[in-house]
């Protein structure tokens, strides 16, 4: 029996439990060098703690070794041994050894200790300035603790390093060009990414739908969810977006259509059932719509613009008691608005509850003094309650911040 006939079994994918103890029994008589390639297959097989023990041993025989070094610390971050780890490289005193150097970079990062293991990147990166996997990695630590124009620069010299070893850079250069506002750069790198690397992922394609949505192609973004949809029609983020798409185009149709269908893959998204309101109210089904608004807000109690919405809507119902009952219950869960002063004050006077409707309107007046429709609204109230010269008043002071206010000008007409 010798080494090859493990390697072969591991090949064919026909490693068995049997196997493992003849690998144990052989570990025995093996050299070195079997006992090295023994332990990369242990770490294959995911049997880190094995290989550890067949390392260990080969290190203190050969302490200057650096493949033994860096094989040892990738299985005792494996096993999340972290202390082994730091004393493993702390061994690196002249820290010459480029490998070493970029282990420990690893390992203060998994740390959070990024100043530390920038420091042990860029010694790395001195020792061998010319090293395109070192200057990748740089470009990896500045994307991962948010650096994105430092990580832009290092990743625009690696392009051709990338193409010419099959490394995406394209992908992280859209990320993030996307992080610092160049959403145009961005979509383009998509473009190159999808031309040299082939189909883009799932996340890969949203997000690229997802910037030419921001960027208002609305085209560009439709047939990328669109594509998105023929791969996994599951990928809920999508139906938000292609549902405004619609509604903006006031094709309230395809937008309920959208809604729907995103609804039976996330029956708890807000965003879908307000969409489904505002659909809704463009058709006139203005019952359906308020119910809608009620089912965004049992699935977001903080969605203030589908509460003064649901409240608009049941004052074209003249429901009034409902707009009442409404803004208590908000209130009661903590969701307040100046507005709701305003919704109060009307509702009571549909009501004819005057002094409720005064105190409301007294409240609301410091807070829309300089909103026409609440002017004209407190003017009628204050005709009706026969504060001629008060509703006067306030009319002059509606008609000064829009001279043409029809009405408002009936109205003081009236009460000269």
């Amino acid at each position: 029996m010798s080494i090859q006939y493990f390697i072969d079994l591991y090949e064919k994918n026909a490693m068995t439990e049997a196997t493992l103890e003849e690998m144990e029994h052989f570990a025995f008589s093996a050299n070195d060098d079997e006992l090295f390639i023994l332990a990369q297959l242990y770490a294959a097989l995911g049997l880190a703690s094995k290989a550890v023990d067949v390392v260990e041993p080969l290190l203190e025989k050969y302490p200057n070794e650096t493949n033994l070094k860096t094989f040892l610390a990738d299985l005792y971050l494996d096993l999340a041994e972290d202390e082994k780890v730091l004393d493993l490289l702390s061994s690196n005193e002249e820290q010459t050894d480029v490998n070493l150097l970029m282990l420990e970079a690893d390992m203060y990062i998994t740390q959070g200790l990024f100043e530390v293991a920038e420091e042990k990147i860029k010694k790395a990166l001195a020792l061998e300035p010319q090293n395109n996997l070192i200057k990748l990695a740089y470009a990896e630590f500045y994307h991962h603790i948010g650096e994105f124009e430092a990580a832009l620069n290092l990743y625009l010299d690696l392009v051709d390093f990338g193409l010419s070893n099959e490394i995406n850079v394209y992908e992280r250069l859209a990320t993030c060009y996307s992080h610092i506002g160049e959403f145009e750069k961005a979509v383009e790198q998509f473009d190159l990414s999808e031309k040299f690397f082939g189909d883009l992922t799932t996340d890969q394609l949203f997000n690229k739908g997802f910037l030419a949505f921001t960027l208002k192609q609305y085209e560009t973004a439709r047939k990328v969810f669109e594509k998105l949809k023929e791969v996994d029609p599951t990928y809920d983020s999508i139906y938000p977006l292609l549902s405004k798409m619609a509604f903006n185009e006031k094709d309230y149709e395809k937008t309920l259509e959208w809604v729907k269908e995103g609804i039976s893959y996330n029956e708890y998204n807000p965003e879908l059932f307000f969409l489904k309101a505002s659909a809704l109210e463009g058709l006139q089904l203005i019952e359906e719509a308020r119910d809608a608004y009620y089912e965004a807000l049992n699935l977001d109690p903080d969605d203030i613009t589908s509460a003064l919405r649901s409240n608009a809507i049941c004052f074209q119902l003249e429901d009034y008691e409902e707009v009442i009952a409404n803004i208590n219950h908000y209130e009661e869960s903590g969701l307040t608005d100046e507005r709701f002063t305003w919704d109060l004050a009307l509702a009571n006077l549909k009501l004819e509850e005057y002094d409720e409707a005064a105190q409301y309107f007294e409240q609301a007046y410091p807070l829309f003094k300089k909103d026409v429709d609440f002017l004209y609204d407190y003017s009628q109230f204050l005709v009706e309650e026969g504060l001629r010269e008060k509703a006067a008043s306030t009319l002059n002071q509606l008609l000064s911040i829009e001279p043409t206010h029809a009405e408002a000008r009936e109205l003081l007409d009236n009460l000269m």
